[in-house]
């Protein structure tokens, strides 16, 4: 019991990666190409991770796409977070079809005392289940207006205490789900300039029997393409009632599918780095963030399928 306690006091202390503990279902980034970027992805959403940066992008696409990323937040070993979405162009609809499935762990390796042997049990687990759809408001020559909507099932499970996981008295603290709703917006301006918002959890969910409210954040960027293949982006980040974070990337095609990206962050400070090498719609990420104080730099893998539509 001792040592389960420890590591749960532990990840709490931790604040759920290194954050304030305030809330759960926290903004960690689930892209490696955002997070190479600097996590300033709001005006420059376009591809399978669109539902969880600005659901607007979707109508930007004319590709259909699956991807995956995998992170570790921090180098923690008790960690994991795992996402996996994918946008759509459907035959009849004037936009595109996107979702998303994010899963956040806290796991603690416990001995269990019947068999002797080392079992990985989840303290804490997040599951997100996005729903994404984005459409086109106005479009002429030089410009376009594109609207987006997601709905978020938030799942929340805490795990079993070690008398109940050998079978004994323990507590089970249960589970909820509870259903969120963002709003995203993103407007370009002669081919070259873009601007995104994203309205996070506007209806205001609350999770639990102590109805613990979910983050509200809201995200406005701007974006500059001054040459092809060159993305400058610039975003702030504001959760209610804390201070606003800056974001800002670069990301530069440097030879035929292969990308480098760069960027920073405040609130913590950090500074990124990464790639992107793209084959025949195959697609391989990397990118490194520096942990922003005393913890470890966080690595996240990601790959990607594209296929069908135009090639940008």
């Amino acid at each position: 019991m001792t040592r389960k306690l420890t590591g749960l006091l532990a990840a709490l202390a931790l604040g759920l990666l290194a954050q304030p503990a305030r809330a759960v279902f926290e903004n960690v980034d689930v892209s490696p190409r955002a997070r190479g970027m600097g996590d300033a992805q709001v005006a420059v959403a376009d591809d399978a991770f669109a539902p969880y940066f600005n659901p607007a992008g979707l109508a930007a696409m004319t590709r259909s796409t699956l991807a995956t990323s995998y992170v570790r937040p921090y180098a923690l070993s008790f960690t994991d977070l795992i996402y996996v979405g994918g946008a759509f162009r459907v035959a009849g609809l004037p936009g595109s079809l996107g979702f998303g499935v994010r899963r956040f762990s806290v796991e603690w390796d416990d001995e269990n005392l019947a068999t002797g042997q080392t079992e990985s049990v989840d303290l804490l687990s997040e599951n997100t289940y996005t729903l994404s759809y984005g459409l086109t408001l106005y479009q002429d020559m030089h410009s376009t207006a594109l609207l987006g909507a997601s709905v978020n099932l938030y799942n929340l499970d805490f795990g079993p205490t070690l008398e109940e996981a050998d079978g004994g008295q323990g507590i089970d603290p249960g589970s909820d789900t509870v259903a969120g709703v963002d709003a995203g917006l993103l407007i370009t301006l002669h081919e070259r300039t873009r601007l995104g918002v994203l309205v996070k959890n506007l209806n205001n969910p609350q999770i639990g029997l102590d109805e613990e409210a979910l983050q509200q954040r809201i995200h406005g960027g701007v974006a500059y393409e001054p040459y092809i293949g060159v993305i400058t982006t610039f975003e702030f980040e504001n959760v209610l009632g804390e201070a606003v974070q800056y974001h800002g990337g670069i990301e530069m095609a440097v030879s035929e599918g292969l990308f480098l990206r760069f960027g920073a962050m405040t609130q913590p400070s950090k500074l990124t780095a990464g790639f992107g090498y793209e084959v025949k719609g195959l697609g391989l990420n990397y990118a490194f963030s520096t942990g922003g104080g005393t913890l470890d730099g966080s690595h996240q893998f990601g790959l990607s399928l594209t296929w069908g539509g135009e090639t940008p």
